[in-house]
């Protein structure tokens, strides 16, 4: 692959805040129901103007999105902006009973927000039940003013790929069931890139993504992981993959032939298309530590065709070499050193370069989560008389054996910020686990296993530095666990296997080049340490972005306060905030 020089002269120098927007964009997003066929069946999902994959969302940093949203469907609906920061726009975070009540059939509700401090390439997504199946896409922001990447040579054209499963069945019911019998869910049918399972798959031959390169060009792949249930490796037959940005912030760039993302994750990668002509499988596979008759998922890679300018573009038909698209060589589904070998490269660039904070060195707020799966006695079920789960229990799930219930009838940003009687109640999340045991120690701990629900926040002062340490736990099984936090990207200062050590672990940190990311993986049976400065007033949800998991409670939220001024205060909701509806509690999102 061609070297890749970077140029930092051309860099623009990022601040937290901007007085104007550089331009204001316009989309209207108009929700309403798609038949798609795939696999050789037909089904409804839930689109956004009728398109699926959803539109793309373009931007330069610096740029203020207005996006109108209007539900022509009966499910609740809200959409959330995956990694964008939302500085002083808490209420167009999108996300249902934490920054906002959920859109009703009839009703239209516009997103207004700033993307600031950031470029590269994040997503959109339903942020409600299991809407996200279906109802995602990109959101891609350009460097400020148009001003060229920092790097060389510059990529001719940049190309969507977003990673998704597709389930022949309909996912709000599998979500439904799930919860009704203590069950795990269904198991998506397939692994798609950009909507299309590609011909690995029965009546799929048809159903595949294809892009034309040219010989000696560069190419910017935005390759984006969108699926509900699966980690994924992604690579491209032939060829080597440059990795210049993860969760739009730039990284020292390295190159690898197969890059990893969980769920929610994000790469922007640089492909050079060195190959002189023939047709090359892009292709996305399972990754999961857990075997898998305990954690099914598809066996099946998902395929694109990255297609020379000179190739044959009939079908599947032999290209001019005589020969069927090449497949990469991917990792096999468990192998969990690739994935850590992959992690250990990446390294943010210098801070002072680009960045909107350094990594924070004197820590004010110290936190410990445990994060992992719990059960639920039989009982839980009705009108069941066993749960379908592990020891006909319920499956659930708990950060610091704290199984999260949303409330209902108020969204929790408006309970703080007009600070309503009830917000008092939801007060309290624990610092560090109610109950201790050896966390990655042998399964006998069973009185660990049953969670409390409640509705319950940790209050952050304007500023304060955070350290957070997730530590996944032996209970059921140890699995990856992607953590997203909303409103702020964090430094994942250190990560490792087995009890995280207060004090022989810290002196490893790296506070030097530390990844800055929204979403990261807490090590199946291990720990993650991330830190962030609380610099965002309002009320941002911390989860799990395997679905399930959230659906089951593995979630908890902060709370920040509001600084001094205007520059550190939340403005009013907008005029137009949807108001939430009566209806009995629930479980899930």
């Amino acid at each position: 692959m061609g070297k890749f020089n970077w140029q930092f002269s051309s860099l623009p120098s990022f601040s937290a805040y901007h007085t104007e927007p550089a331009h204001t964009r316009f989309y209207d997003f108009q929700l309403g129901y798609l038949n798609v066929t795939r696999l050789n069946k037909t089904k409804t999902i839930v689109a956004v103007n009728g398109q699926f994959p959803g539109p793309a969302v373009y931007a330069n940093e610096g740029d203020r999105l207005v996006i109108k949203l209007t539900s022509n469907v009966k499910e609740n609906i809200s959409i959330h902006w995956h990694g964008v920061l939302q500085l002083l726009s808490n209420w167009a975070d999108g996300t249902a009973y934490i920054s906002q009540c959920p859109l009703g059939f009839g009703e239209t509700f516009t997103h207004r927000f700033r993307v600031t401090g950031q470029t590269g390439t994040i997503l959109w997504h339903a942020h409600i039940t299991w809407l996200r199946a279906t109802l995602y896409g990109p959101l891609i922001i350009h460097p400020q003013d148009n001003q060229p990447y920092p790097w060389d040579p510059q990529p001719v054209s940049s190309i969507p790929i977003l990673v998704g499963e597709w389930w022949t069945q309909d996912t709000e019911e599998i979500e439904r069931t799930a919860l009704r019998t203590g069950g795990a869910p269904t198991k998506s049918d397939a692994i798609t890139i950009n909507g299309m399972p590609g011909p690995l798959y029965k009546h799929s031959a048809d159903d595949v993504f294809r892009v034309k390169v040219t010989h000696g060009k560069t190419y910017h792949l935005r390759v984006i992981n969108a699926a509900l249930e699966i980690a994924v490796f992604f690579a491209v037959a032939n060829h080597s993959l440059t990795v210049v940005e993860l969760d739009a912030s730039y990284v020292k760039p390295f190159t690898v032939n197969t890059i990893m993302l969980t769920p929610g994750q994000t790469a922007d990668v640089l492909l050079h298309a060195n190959q002189s002509s023939g047709q090359f499988y892009m292709a996305a596979s399972a990754y999961s530590v857990v075997q898998y008759d305990l954690q099914q998922y598809p066996r099946i890679a998902g395929t694109g065709i990255l297609q020379y300018e000179l190739a044959d573009d009939r079908g599947l038909a032999p290209n001019i070499l005589g020969m069927v698209p090449t497949l990469p060589n991917l990792p096999g589904y468990n192998d969990s050193a690739y994935s850590d070998s992959f992690l250990a490269k990446i390294k943010s660039y210098n801070n002072s370069m680009y960045k909107v904070e350094q990594v924070p060195l004197v820590i004010n707020q110290e936190f410990f989560f445990t994060v992992g799966y719990a059960l639920e006695p039989n009982n839980s079920c009705p009108p069941l008389k066993v749960c379908k789960g592990y020891l006909h229990q319920r499956f659930s799930a708990a950060v610091n054996n704290i199984s999260f219930q949303n409330p209902t009838n108020i969204s929790l940003l408006e309970a703080f910020y007009f600070n309503k009687s009830i917000s008092k109640s939801f007060k309290g999340f624990p610092d560090t686990p109610v109950h201790k045991f050896n966390y990655t120690g042998p399964e006998d701990q069973l009185g660990n296993k049953a969670p409390v629900h409640s509705t319950k926040v940790s209050v952050l002062n304007f500023n304060d530095h955070v350290q957070l340490v997730l530590q996944d736990i032996s209970i059921l099984n140890f699995t990856i666990h992607p953590f997203h936090l909303h409103g702020h990207n964090f430094y994942v200062v250190g990560w490792g296997y087995g009890n995280y050590d207060s004090l022989l672990d810290p002196p490893y940190f790296n506070l030097e080049d530390p990844p800055l990311r929204n979403t990261a993986g807490v090590p199946s049976g291990g720990w993650l340490a991330i830190r962030f400065r609380a610099n965002n007033p309002g009320v941002w949800l911390l989860h799990c972005h395997f679905e399930m998991h959230l659906s089951w409670g593995m979630e908890m939220a902060f709370v920040v306060k509001n600084g001094v001024g205007v520059n550190q205060t939340l403005p009013p909701p907008p005029h137009d905030m949807p108001r939430c509806k009566k209806q009995k509690p629930k479980r899930h999102h």
